[in-house]
């Protein structure tokens, strides 16, 4: 998985709001050991406000985000996680459509995005999810397209971009293309598979 990129100021807002739970959490935590009469050593009292930023951090960013999310709490990034079945159209032959199925895993501030056709698989190496854009949520990635050993001999190894608006929760539509010695361009619609 690799990092992605956000418009939404919500990234700075939650760092904020786990680092003044972190001190709060420390505080008590403080109070506690004071309370039962317990000596420690200072190196576990001193790094517990870092020690349960981690923590809250990493809970946060794999699972919270998610629950957030769904009350529309702070949190605007959409959930893309899960299986998508993928439409396509390419200019290379305007006759020809493909379909394949595309697997995104994403946390809070992560993706990785899987694309498998018959002839190929692509994943994207960088992305971005803007939030505050007037056409809706768009997720934009780099990829890299490798074709399988039975590909037709005009299909190469080469970088691409792809462009996603999201039309509600399942169901991405966009354009994509690629390199500039392949020159190819064409449209995506990704509808998610629920309950498969």
């Amino acid at each position: 998985m690799h990092p992605y990129a956000t418009d939404s100021s919500e990234r700075k807002n939650v760092v904020l709001i786990i680092a003044l739970l972190s001190v709060a959490l420390a505080w008590c935590l403080h109070r506690v050991i004071e309370w039962l009469g317990l000596r420690l050593p200072w190196w576990i009292d001193a790094p517990s406000v870092m020690g349960i930023f981690g923590v809250l951090y990493e809970l946060f960013d794999k699972r919270l985000w998610r629950v957030f999310r769904k009350f529309r709490i702070i949190v605007k990034v959409p959930d893309l996680n899960g299986e998508w079945d993928v439409e396509g159209n390419t200019s290379f032959d305007s006759n020809l459509s493909f379909n394949g199925k595309i697997s995104i895993h994403q946390t809070w501030t992560a993706i990785r995005i899987f694309m498998e056709t018959v002839h190929s698989q692509s994943y994207s190496l960088s992305a971005s999810l803007l939030v505050e854009q007037p056409e809706g949520c768009t997720l934009s990635y780099e990829y890299r397209n490798e074709p399988k050993p039975r590909a037709p001999s005009t299909m190469h190894a080469h970088r691409g971009t792809c462009v996603l608006r999201m039309k509600n929760s399942d169901l991405l539509e966009g354009e994509y293309y690629s390199g500039r010695d392949r020159q190819n361009y064409g449209s995506l619609r990704l509808q998610r598979r629920v309950g498969k």
